[in-house]
């Protein structure tokens, strides 16, 4: 219960830092700007109702989860990306931006765009903050990277709606508790 309330107030609190990019939720446009160009992550995940939704800030479920990376508007054939799966390693380092933050679960050797959809996979196994690292290697050398957080394992929907309907039920409790006032 105590790590589910940290990732709460984490998620609240340091809002700037988990969603790093202006790309909206639970679509194929979930946009990461690495370096000057736009790249688009479609996460899937194969549990609940809609297994073929498409996730980008936060997984609902926990067990295997895809994450595909393509282009949105740049011609990425001339690039190669090397992929890493991490998982939080420390709350500090997390805070702190420091490198030891999160710790690698897998990582896919350099592909190039022009060749196959790029993807990595991982078995999420735990409610916690994961990451994915992106680095777009150019052929003069040049490496540019970003990392991308995203939470696994909170279903924020099903949350949300309880504590709706605990709300609408409080109403209604307190409606019907009132004294009627007699018409005159």
């Amino acid at each position: 219960m105590l790590k589910l309330l940290l990732i709460l107030c984490f998620t609240t609190v340091f809002s700037d830092t988990l969603y790093a990019h202006a790309g909206s939720h639970g679509n194929d446009e979930c946009i990461v700007n690495v370096g000057k160009f736009e790249i688009r992550l479609n996460g899937y995940q194969f549990q609940g109702k809609f297994p073929d939704k498409h996730y980008c800030r936060h997984f609902p479920y926990l067990g295997q989860t895809i994450i595909k990376v393509d282009s949105v508007t740049t011609d990425l054939s001339e690039l190669s990306v090397e992929l890493q799966l991490l998982k939080r390693n420390s709350w500090l380092g997390l805070v702190f931006q420091k490198a030891n933050a999160f710790s690698v679960i897998k990582q896919r050797s350099l592909q190039s765009f022009s060749n196959q959809v790029i993807s990595i996979s991982g078995d999420l196994q735990s409610l916690d903050i994961y990451a994915v690292h992106l680095k777009l290697h150019a052929k003069n050398g040049t490496i540019t990277e970003q990392k991308f957080m995203f939470i696994a394992g909170l279903p924020f929907t099903k949350i949300m709606v309880g504590i709706a309907t605990i709300l609408l039920l409080f109403i209604v409790f307190i409606f019907i508790k009132q004294p009627k006032r007699q018409q005159q």
